[in-house]
């Protein structure tokens, strides 16, 4: 795939949800927990080291369907996939109590550390559904991005919307279903720059799409943002 010459990146790569994220099996234990096997993958990557612009900012808002039968506790377990260089990752782990009300731990900020924990834990009123609030701080408004994985154990709680997803930057969508065609996120990305997207930044998609999660830094350019989430540009 042929690189496009002068994207415009500060206007097309910022706005476009570049893939969606359904829930994973978590085959491989990655969180520790033997508690959880199911994880939501989400993640964001600035351009231009704006991220998140303002500081707390709520992630997204996560809905799970309480199982029948289910009762006592269970986990929530946030931890990083990629954050930037200089900065130590503080991901809060959170219980859900199914049988009464869920206490949260919002975190004091640390320096040099980016903190995500969830910050609302309530019921719906009939009581079958859990709704928890993902949220982020820092003593630094401006870096790079960051990438999560939130795991919970679906036997007892299964993923049934996402809501209220922080848009801004190049971002990974997390999404309760299978996820959204090219075509959709075409449709959904020119909409949000009010126009219909050129044949060059066609091409841009799809590198983005379809590559985003390859470990390629243009050793050129040096483009290298949030972890394995590497985008490079030729041409002046």
């Amino acid at each position: 795939m042929s690189w496009p010459q002068n994207p415009d990146w500060a206007t097309i790569l910022p706005k476009i949800p570049v893939a969606t994220a359904p829930p994973n099996a978590d085959t491989s234990d990655l969180d520790g927990d033997t508690d959880t096997d199911s994880f939501l993958l989400a993640a964001w990557v600035s351009l231009f080291e704006t991220w998140p612009g303002s500081v707390p900012v709520d992630l997204m808002t996560l809905t799970f369907n309480i199982q029948s039968g289910a009762s006592g506790t269970t986990p929530i377990n946030i931890i990083a996939t990629s954050n930037p260089v200089g900065f130590t990752f503080d991901g809060q782990n959170h219980t859900i109590n199914l049988d009464g009300t869920s206490t949260v731990n919002i975190p004091t900020v640390s320096s040099a550390t980016q903190h995500v924990y969830v910050s609302s834990s309530t019921k719906s009123a009939d009581g079958t559904k859990a709704i928890v609030t993902i949220s982020y701080n820092s003593d630094d408004t401006t870096v790079t991005g960051i990438g999560l994985s939130i795991h919970y154990d679906n036997t007892k709680i299964q993923l049934a919307d996402v809501t209220n997803i922080f848009e801004t930057e190049l971002f990974v969508r997390p999404e309760a279903s299978s996820g959204a065609a090219r075509d959709g996120l075409i449709t959904q990305a020119s909409g949000r720059v009010f126009r219909t997207m050129n044949p060059e930044e066609l091409v841009l998609f799809d590198y983005v799409a379809e590559g985003y999660i390859e470990d390629n830094p243009n050793e050129t350019t040096r483009d290298s943002y949030v972890g394995n989430y590497q985008f490079g540009v030729t041409g002046p």
